[in-house]
């Protein structure tokens, strides 16, 4: 009893110190009408401006296509070759790169020494799918030219998660080149949320709601089928698909479908790796000073040393 009361307590502290390093509100978004007032006439949103030390440590370079930024962030002091990262922000594709995405890019740079591409995506309500779609491919494009040789690793948090998926499949079904590894951090692996046990979680889960993230997939489907499988990963035939590497906290709603995915993607061939953290929230890596997240990211690191091609 005295263990499970610890660990208990180490939950409700592990939460509490993450809400207060991240800024999060006890879910602001209750509901499908809620969400849809809150973006109602906006003005729309701009993202987090790069901190100064990564300014500091990193070459950027900026570029844009179709009216949106690009930026790759190059480290200046590492002496890995051979490996480039595209990096996909979540946020229900309603919400800008904030932040905490900023420092999961970071610890990304610091065990991996790789250069990071980040694209800011034309957000939804305002667009839907189409228009950030033919960005990621075309940012995928230009890195594989720009960079020939080099291991490609996308990863993506949340909706960022569900983008680097979407990419992955979208190409393996054109016959096209695939990255070396997708890094995965609490997935939305289906934009309608159709299995009805996700309510069951909404009162661990400190950030989502069911009802308002299936407006939202509504808005980023816009004419598609929010949970079709060009949506929807999980709804996908996922044999083809390059290693995966997926984290998951099991005090977050999107852990039900997490589970069934790799399930899935197991019984498919598809080499992957599966953590599921205990009392872990939406996207605990970007609580980057957490025994969770530096777990995570060791483990990203131990899977990069693998790489084919790559020089540490």
């Amino acid at each position: 009893m005295l263990k499970q009361n610890n660990k208990l307590k180490r939950v409700s502290l592990f939460l509490y110190f993450a809400r207060i390093f991240l800024g999060w509100k006890w879910k602001v978004i209750r509901d499908s009408g809620s969400v849809s007032g809150l973006v109602a006439n906006r003005q729309y949103p701009s993202a987090a401006e790069i901190p100064s030390q990564l300014r500091s440590t990193c070459v950027v370079d900026e570029w844009e296509f179709d009216g949106q930024k690009v930026l790759t962030l190059t480290p200046k002091y590492s002496h890995v070759r051979s490996g480039r990262i595209i990096y996909l922000h979540g946020g229900a594709y309603i919400y800008p790169l904030r932040k905490s995405h900023w420092d999961i890019i970071a610890a990304l740079i610091d065990v991996t020494g790789f250069s990071v591409t980040v694209p800011f995506y034309a957000l939804a309500p305002e667009n839907d799918a189409r228009r950030g779609t033919s960005l990621i491919d075309n940012v995928y494009e230009r890195v594989l030219a720009k960079w020939p040789g080099e291991r490609i690793i996308v990863a993506g948090d949340s909706a960022g998660g569900n983008f680097a998926l979407t990419l992955a499949i979208r190409r393996r079904d054109a016959g096209l080149a695939l990255p070396d590894r997708l890094i995965l951090f609490s997935p939305w692996l289906d934009l309608g949320l159709r299995d009805e046990r996700v309510y069951a979680l909404e009162d661990k889960d400190i950030m989502l709601r069911v009802d308002a993230l299936r407006e939202c997939g509504k808005w980023w489907a816009g004419s598609e089928d929010p949970s079709s499988a060009h949506m929807s990963p999980l709804y996908a035939h996922l044999s083809g698909l390059p290693p995966i590497s997926l984290f998951q906290g099991d005090h977050d709603i999107f852990v039900i479908d997490a589970r069934t995915f790799s399930a899935k993607a197991t019984f498919a061939g598809v080499e992957l790796v599966y953590e599921e953290y205990p009392g872990a929230f939406h996207v605990f890596v970007a609580a980057t000073f957490t025994r969770e997240a530096k777990h995570a990211f060791q483990s990203i690191a131990a899977s990069v040393k693998t790489m084919r091609g790559v020089q540490l």
